[in-house]
């Protein structure tokens, strides 16, 4: 049987490498091709000495099929990630000029840091545009292009990437606003996405931290980062030093609710009394790139000329960071998957696009340092080990 190899590395952020097998027991620099990845059914040597057949400690199967080695020709393909979106909450007040202005300058220099990452992220804003702030002294924005769709002020939303929702946000109210306008974003988040809250105001919340979190759990956030910037010291403290907190900074305030919920979720604040927002974007672009991790599922590629993919000829191993190999067995869905340890499933079984792993797999994928996974074609598709 002609076998065909097809081996993702995963290194962090570094590329996938997919081999696609043409000869019988030769790789592309005539070595045995199971000689580099650790077959999944060496004879006394690889993954299952040590272990015996059946299941390691970590419910990865030994006892996959006896693969015929084949690889050939090779090309590199990027690891995919995970989806990041970010909402932004931006106060509106008459107080705020420097601060939207800051805010507008910053914005596509931060989407653009995030996007070279190879990331695709998705930025909502909750902030009335300019003369639709309902009353004359409130300030509205609109971010330029490219990051905006240049059409200001009208509307700057640049679907899919950039929605803004247009709605006054009062001072002390950013958080229920967020909370409140999710109707008006929910269309460009993602399932499975990492979720990032940015609030921007020069003064302190009426919700406490607790309130906050409970209510955007209730909305689905089961986890997400926030950020702030806003004051860190009170309006008396402010005064004495003389500096741009002085007259709006909330009295007493040191923005407790925004301080708290960055310390809880681990994210990045920055003092608007500086009135200095490029390092904190920078540090918030870092920390949006942090938060992404690598995807769990892999395209199925075209097969090679003169071959053709035969859905129930593909099977999966993976190759851990010490170089040892586990069979993961296949599952028809993604609902099957509380009925394994390990397993992967299609998109689609009748014409499928993409391999997925389940969730408790892409897991212990995702905390590798270095690992591969090896998805084979030509051998009947082996079934994951139902409990």
């Amino acid at each position: 049987m002609r076998a065909i190899l097809w081996t993702l590395f995963l290194a962090g952020t570094l590329g996938a490498l997919i081999v696609w097998g043409c000869s019988e027991h030769s790789d592309a620099n005539g070595a045995d091709a199971s000689g580099d990845t650790g077959s999944a059914q060496g004879e006394g040597e690889g993954e299952g000495e040590g272990e015996g057949e059946g299941e390691g400690e970590e419910g990865w199967s030994t006892d996959g099929p006896d693969f015929e080695e084949c690889a050939a020709v090779s090309q590199i393909a990027g690891n995919q990630f995970q989806p990041v979106d970010v909402i932004f909450a931006i106060d509106n007040s008459p107080s705020m000029g420097d601060e939207i202005e800051e805010v507008r300058a910053n914005m596509y220099a931060f989407s653009k840091k995030v996007s070279e990452q190879g990331l695709d992220m998705h930025v909502a804003l909750v902030s009335c545009l300019p003369g639709d702030c309902d009353k004359e002294q409130f300030l509205g924005i609109c971010i330029d292009a490219p990051f905006g769709n240049g059409s200001c002020p009208a509307d700057d939303s640049n679907l899919p990437s950039y929605l803004h929702v247009s709605d006054r946000v009062p001072s002390v109210k950013a958080l229920r606003w967020i909370v409140e306008n999710y109707d008006g974003y929910a269309e460009i988040l993602r399932a499975g996405s990492a979720r990032h809250f940015v609030v921007i105001s020069d003064d302190t919340d009426e919700w406490t931290a607790a309130q906050f979190d409970a209510e955007v759990k209730k909305l689905g956030f089961d986890s997400y980062f926030f950020h702030g910037i806003f004051s860190y010291m009170s309006k008396e403290d402010g005064c004495d030093a003389k500096n741009a907190c002085c007259d709006f900074a909330a009295p007493g305030g040191e923005g407790l609710p925004y301080r708290e919920l960055v310390e809880q979720t681990g994210g990045v604040s920055g003092n608007l009394c500086e009135q200095d927002f490029d390092p904190v974007f920078d540090a918030l672009a870092g920390s949006v790139v942090g938060s992404a991790k690598l995807s769990c599922e892999w395209e199925v590629p075209a097969p090679p000329n003169g071959e053709s993919l035969d859905p129930h000829k593909v099977n999966v191993r993976f190759i851990d960071e010490n170089e040892d190999a586990h069979f993961i067995g296949h599952v028809d869905s993604a609902a099957d998957c509380q009925n394994v340890k390990h397993a992967w499933y299609y998109d689609d079984d009748n014409a499928p696009s993409k391999i997925l792993v389940c969730p408790q797999t892409c897991a212990l994928l995702q905390s590798q340092t270095s690992a591969a996974l090896d998805i084979l074609f030509g051998c009947e598709t082996e079934a994951a080990d139902v409990y």
